[in-house]
């Protein structure tokens, strides 16, 4: 579980978040959905630890955020993340970065670490291309690579941000598949989407934000008074054309 409390962020006097409460069960499929400008992203951010809190207090697992970072980390697909496509990187290099971290300095990785990796991209469908070179790979097998080096750091912990982007409709429905299995095996979901109607059919818990938080709570809960609350005049933008 991911409890925060009183939990308040600004930039240049101006208010990113206002008073988020939030409780998200383990082991639910969560989605975070909301206007541009809403802090879904910096929400995110700050309960990984990747910017540092300035009021509020953020519990995991039943641990100060600090006490669990020690021992633990996030799986974490970010919403855009550039590589030089001329890079001579291959899919399987890109997926190995996510044991990078607990690799000792000046040592490489072993046959093991490849096997394991291997196995991570099977799972994500796209170890045929462990050997293909990043340049080559659709926007929607990059995304499958990121997401396998996510899952390789063997987290129970795995948060995206619009992980949607970049693939058409049907690739969408094929990914969400993939984390919906994912959730099904035990691993906590979070991802940021402006996707409703596809979040609708895989995900079981929703965040609503605006700032403030307008819900969190199981996703068959969820009514159009809240999304209207959410969304504003700005509804129309859940309804997303590929």
């Amino acid at each position: 579980m991911i409890q925060i409390k009183d939990l308040n962020y600004q930039i240049a006097d101006k208010d990113i978040l206002q008073n988020i409460q939030l409780e998200i069960p383990k082991g639910v499929f969560a989605a975070i959905i909301g206007p541009n400008g809403a802090g879904k992203s910096t929400l995110i951010k700050l309960i990984m630890g990747l910017i540092p809190l300035q009021t509020g207090e953020i519990h995991i697992s039943g641990k100060a955020q600090a006490d669990w970072l020690k021992e633990h980390n996030f799986g974490y697909l970010p919403q855009r993340e550039e590589f030089d496509r001329d890079f001579p990187a291959t899919a399987l290099d890109i997926v190995l970065m996510g044991i990078a971290g607990s690799i000792p300095l000046g040592r490489r990785c072993k046959a093991s670490h490849k096997a394991k990796a291997l196995a991570v991209m099977q799972k994500c469908g796209i170890k045929e291309k462990a050997q293909s070179f990043i340049g080559t790979l659709s926007g929607g097998e990059f995304q499958r690579v990121m997401l396998a080096r996510a899952i390789l750091s063997d987290s129970p912990y795995l948060i995206l941000d619009e992980p949607e982007a970049g693939i058409d409709k049907v690739g969408v429905k094929s990914f969400f598949a993939l984390l919906k299995e994912l959730n099904e095996e035990g691993k906590t979901i979070i991802s940021i989407s402006h996707d409703l109607h596809t979040l609708s059919e895989y995900c079981s818990f929703l965040i609503c934000l605006n700032r403030s938080l307008h819900c969190h709570t199981e996703m068959d809960l969820v009514n159009a008074e809240m999304i209207q609350k959410t969304f504003g005049e700005t509804i129309r933008l859940i309804e997303k054309d590929y």
